[in-house]
């Protein structure tokens, strides 16, 4: 019986599976940072008002199903005064903006201004739209 002279030898290339692996991974470090923040649909009554500041806002918003949103924290009417008193300590020029959905009732609306009050804010702003931006969509 005759041995085969024929030898086969097999290699894995690795170079591009790591190429590609690199490129997602470049993909998924840059788009991260997009995934993160989320979107909070609050719609804003309309008024003329001039603008605050940008430099230290804290943006409350409250939404058409309650949910009360500090920055990316969804917080309880009870615990808000708490929470926002220590951020306001820790920067007393800082302008609390509220943003809440001009479809809820007032007093509900009224009563989360109070908690802010009660925090001690240092300033108070109601976020609305601009009649002109509501006119063109």
């Amino acid at each position: 019986m005759k041995k085969s002279t024929f030898q086969t030898e097999s290699r894995t290339t690795v170079v591009p599976i790591i190429n590609v692996s690199l490129v997602v991974v470049l993909t998924l470090m840059m788009i991260s940072p997009f995934l993160a923040s989320e979107e909070v649909d609050v719609d804003l009554p309309m008024a003329r008002a001039s603008e605050v500041d940008d430099t230290d806002n804290v943006e409350i918003s409250f939404t058409l199903d309650r949910e009360i949103i500090v920055g990316e924290d969804h917080l309880q009417l009870a615990d808000l005064s708490q929470y926002l008193g220590t951020l306001f300590e820790a920067s007393p020029h800082s302008v609390a903006v509220i943003k809440a959905d001009r479809n809820l009732p007032y007093g509900e609306v009224e009563a989360l201004i109070a908690q802010v009050e009660a925090a001690d804010a240092p300033s108070i702003a109601l976020a609305t739209k601009e009649k002109d931006e509501e006119a063109g969509q």
